[in-house]
């Protein structure tokens, strides 16, 4: 356990031996510039690693293996193939992009469309910003295509990582972590502008000055990982807003390339397009996760045998009335005899038939729902259509039902009918009314001050 706080800083005193050594030694040397300048690199990786960060330090072991191809062949005759080396600097990139976004995974939580969000903004902003970046570093040197490619990729690449980095404190806060992660990053950027430049101009020297920047800039984010999470991620304020400028401010930059080819850097449409791209994606999931939305709201709002409203949907109705409408309830008088000699199957057949025969009988503004077992509630919004719905209702029974397994059955209804009058009682008293019906042997009920309120019929709003 002692040896853990060692290796997390080993990289510091690995670069104070290399400062040392340079210092003694200023010409080129195998011992300060191969061995002592790499092994800081790797000793960043292994601190990484020993926070349990895997694609950070995967990353910077990338660059520490690019690093030491590079340095092995100005040090030494026999060259190591140059496109190793590149490989390592590009591998580092995405390595590191990967282990930032990591922040942004709240497992807790489903927040794809937010983490595309964020992708979007830091690769929307990196859009514009690589603009200016290209514009700093561009040359009129000739260059091979390999080498142009390079040479766009790297400075595109560095103003994502600081992006993300600054979308990652807007969602996050302000932490130390993320503070050395900005720092470093953005050092890492400013030291690779630094080095396009010279090199376009052909100033740049292997072991300067720059080559010591890249080192504390892959000590600070190696110390950044050490450094807890934000345990709260904050959603954007306004993601649907920032989505569209950073896709919008992407789609004016392909635009003006296109208007005008030769007027923005070559390399500039590469993060305007994965923005556009992103930004479809994002619309496709907000589209399916809306979709999802709206069924699960349907379902939980739904009867699943008839197809009607609920009975959460006809309480939530209900508490939305308003004085005049009427609440009628229906209850299926025979229904239990069928359900228990022919089986379920004949029981549900019946169910969504009389659900069916009963729903052409109603106004799609009003509110048909089954409320449980056998029996059917409306909220009816005319008052003056009470008795002529109650009856036609009553009639629906009046000729048989045909069921597949069985054949033409008869059953009848109790149906209690009441009037909201501003009390919030309709339910109770409609119930009520119903089962006076049920026990006069009646078909309608109308509830009135005459049903006593002393009965020991409990109420549907309380049985259910």
């Amino acid at each position: 356990m002692g040896l853990y706080p060692v290796l997390r800083i080993l990289a510091f005193p690995i670069f104070v031996a290399y400062a040392g050594v340079r210092l003694i030694v200023p010409e080129i040397s195998i011992l300060g510039d191969l061995v002592l300048f790499n092994l800081v690199a790797l000793a960043a990786a292994l601190s990484a690693l020993l926070a349990r960060e895997l694609s950070i330090a995967t990353g910077i072991l990338a660059w520490s293996i690019g690093s030491s191809i590079s340095s092995w062949n100005s040090l030494v005759a026999r060259e190591i193939p140059e496109w190793l080396s590149d490989a390592g600097y590009v591998a580092f990139y995405p390595f590191i992009f990967f282990g930032l976004m990591s922040t942004l995974r709240n497992p807790r939580a489903e927040n794809r469309v937010h983490l595309i969000d964020s992708l979007i903004i830091a690769i929307g902003l990196s859009s514009l910003l690589s603009i200016l970046a290209l514009a700093v570093t561009e040359s009129e040197l000739s260059a091979s295509e390999y080498e142009t490619m390079l040479k766009n990729f790297y400075p595109i690449a560095d103003v994502l990582l600081v992006a993300t980095c600054l979308v990652i404190i807007l969602r996050t806060g302000v932490t130390t972590r993320n503070l050395l992660a900005l720092t470093g990053l953005s050092t890492f950027a400013l030291a690779d502008i630094v080095f396009l430049i010279q090199s376009a101009e052909g100033r740049y020297q292997f072991g300067s000055f720059i080559d010591a920047i890249w080192l504390i800039s892959l000590i600070l984010l190696a110390e950044s990982q050490w450094h807890h999470r934000s345990d709260r991620i904050k959603a954007a304020t306004h993601p649907l807003l920032s989505t569209l400028i950073a896709a919008v401010g992407s789609g004016l930059v392909i635009a003006l390339e296109l208007l005008e080819p030769t007027r923005l850097p070559n390399g500039a449409m590469i993060p305007a397009f994965i923005t556009l791209a992103l930004a479809f994606v994002r619309m496709s999931l907000a589209l399916t996760e809306a979709q999802r939305l709206s069924e699960a709201s349907y379902l939980a709002q739904t009867d699943e045998l008839t197809g009607l409203a609920n009975r959460r949907r006809f309480l939530e109705v209900l508490g939305e009335s308003a004085v005049g409408d009427a609440v009628i309830l229906i209850d299926l008088n025979e229904f239990k005899p069928i359900n228990d000699n022919f089986g379920h199957g004949a029981g549900d057949e019946l169910l969504r038939q009389v659900a069916l025969r009963l729903s052409r009988s109603f106004d799609t503004e009003w509110v048909f729902a089954r409320l449980g077992g056998d029996e059917f509630g409306v909220l009816v919004r005319d008052r003056s259509r009470v008795d002529e719905v109650a009856r036609s209702i009553s009639a629906a029974f009046s000729y048989p039902f045909y069921l597949h397994a069985v054949g033409e059955v008869s059953i009848s209804a109790s149906i209690g009918v009441a009037i909201e009058d501003g009390t919030r009682q309709s339910l109770r008293h409609a119930d009520l009314a119903m089962y006076k019906a049920k026990r006069a042997k009646e078909s309608i009920a109308f509830w009135s001050d005459g049903i006593s309120q002393g009965t020991n019929v409990s109420p549907l709003i309380e049985r259910r």
